[in-house]
């Protein structure tokens, strides 16, 4: 099924040499912002050369998109070179722009592999229990947080869910590009509820919206396989949390890293 698969959620139709659509599940609720980053990623990768790798993307969340209704992906050429590709593209849902994000794509070069020793002394995925996805419309993904399932009633408004294991439902194909966009959606997954106060209850009818979010590529990546995410707060002030998270694979290595930027608007008098 469609909203199992994350090749059908993720598939952009060419509508000119620069100009791409898709239409994501759903019956006019909400927009998951990490579908968009896919769909806009995808748009991306889809100029550049595919021998080059994912190297970053930045976005900002404009205005609300709602599923169900088609979204209109423009990509500007940045950069071409021998080395690097960077294209920007602005997403649009009638009047309305979802997302404006910024995307790299390096070919590599020389040099050591290194980053801090860790080692991750964490459950494996297989001793876990599978969560509910909290998304509407679609469940692509296996996700099975450290912590255990999380609780589905009114309390609390934004559940912790990180740190987690997951990976996809329905295997993806060989394409760098498709598992690049994979890590894309679900580095948005649930970051919310980790750009908050430790300890602090939001309210019944507060707003929760990302507002920036920014993913580095660190090495190549295979979605299929479990990847561990994990996310923690950095600060927050005026409404504004800051969270920064890491993805690892089951061998320890840091494939990816991102931050993100959220507003939590209490409910006025």
């Amino acid at each position: 099924m469609a909203e199992h698969d994350f090749a059908d959620l993720l598939r952009i139709a060419t509508l000119g040499e620069q100009l791409f659509s898709a239409t994501p599940v759903g019956d006019g609720g909400h927009l998951f912002g990490g579908h968009t980053l896919g769909l806009a990623f995808q748009a991306a990768s889809a100029t550049v050369n595919p021998e080059l790798w994912p190297q970053s993307l930045h976005a900002n969340f404009i205005d609300a998109g709602r599923a169900g209704h088609e979204l209109r992906m423009e990509v500007e050429p940045l950069r071409n070179s021998r080395a690097f590709a960077m294209r920007q593209v602005t997403v649009t849902q009638g009047e309305a722009t979802p997302l404006l994000m910024q995307a790299a794509f390096h070919s590599g070069e020389n040099g050591p592999d290194w980053q801090p020793s860790a080692t991750l002394d964490v459950p494996d995925p297989e001793s876990l229990e599978s969560d509910g996805t909290f998304l509407f419309n679609m469940d692509p993904m296996d996700v099975r947080p450290l912590g255990g399932p999380k609780n589905r009633g009114s309390r609390p408004m934004v559940p912790h869910v990180h740190p987690f294991w997951v990976r996809p439902r329905v295997p993806l194909a060989d394409d760098r590009m498709l598992h690049a966009a994979v890590v894309a959606f679900i580095s948005d997954y649930m970051v919310v509820g980790t750009t908050q106060a430790p300890d602090f209850t939001i309210p019944q009818g507060s707003l929760i919206v990302t507002m920036e979010h920014a993913l580095w590529f660190h090495r190549p990546v295979d979605a299929n396989d479990w990847l561990l995410f994990t996310a923690e707060p950095l600060s927050v002030y005026h409404g504004r949390g800051l969270s920064r998270g890491t993805v690892t694979d089951r061998d320890g290595h840091l494939v990816a890293s991102f931050v993100q930027e959220v507003l939590t608007r209490l409910p006025r008098e």
